[in-house]
């Protein structure tokens, strides 16, 4: 596991092991014995007794319980690692059986604020690529006012609107070369001229003509 230089061990011990059981109690596994024994074998052997004096979780009636505390740590870890895995499967293109070891070395190097952003660059997702739950942030909450995407499909901004190509979702890569030898790599300043018949940009001097299918496959950013 990598280690933030700004967290100690223990700190990311603590947030790991709270991941789990919030994972867990949303599954309704509340066995106290159960969970201890799968955060002990898979984090460290002393985390349990950490968490208690620590006053994160409590046993009740044979019950682990969350506290308060407890509760939104391990909230949002979950969210920092499932925003990270459908960072990294649908922006960075990552093979699915990998994400999920790189989202727990990432997960505990993201601020909420960053969290944010990811979550907002990436529409506001519902589900990490395996189907769990992304649970909801201020940013989502917000969303509908206050909060835009910083980054669209080509096909949602304006005519006139000067943009900057940020990444192409395709995993066709003579599809991918294709586009790359015209022109549309990252960081190349867009400006879409017509929408219809064709999209039309501007690339530098040149214009380029684009079907509907393409310009919702082009990602800008505002």
């Amino acid at each position: 596991m990598a280690i933030n230089i700004h967290k100690s061990k223990e700190n990311i011990d603590i947030e790991e092991a709270l991941g789990v059981i919030w994972t867990s109690l949303q599954r309704n596994e509340d066995d106290f014995e159960k969970v201890s024994e799968t955060i002990e074998k898979g984090v460290s052997k002393n985390i349990t007794n950490i968490l208690l004096e620590k006053n994160f979780i409590i046993k009740e009636k044979n019950k682990i319980k969350l506290t308060d505390a407890g509760e939104d740590l391990g909230k949002q870890l979950t969210r920092r690692h499932r925003l990270t895995e459908r960072l990294l499967a649908d922006v960075l293109d990552f093979n699915r059986q990998d994400i999920e070891k790189i989202a727990c070395d990432l997960e505990h190097n993201l601020s909420t604020d960053l969290a944010d952003s990811i979550c907002t660059l990436l529409g506001h997702p519902k589900q990490c690529p395996h189907g769990n739950p992304i649970p909801e942030g201020n940013c989502c909450k917000n969303s509908s006012s206050k909060i835009e995407s910083i980054v669209v499909p080509l096909s949602k901004i304006d005519i006139a609107e000067e943009v900057t190509l940020s990444y192409i979702v395709t995993t066709n890569h003579d599809y991918m070369h294709k586009l790359l030898s015209i022109g549309l790599v990252p960081g190349t300043k867009l400006k879409l001229h017509q929408k219809f018949p064709t999209y039309i940009v501007k690339v530098n001097e040149t214009q380029i003509a684009l079907d509907g299918e393409v310009a919702n496959l082009i990602y800008v950013r505002k």
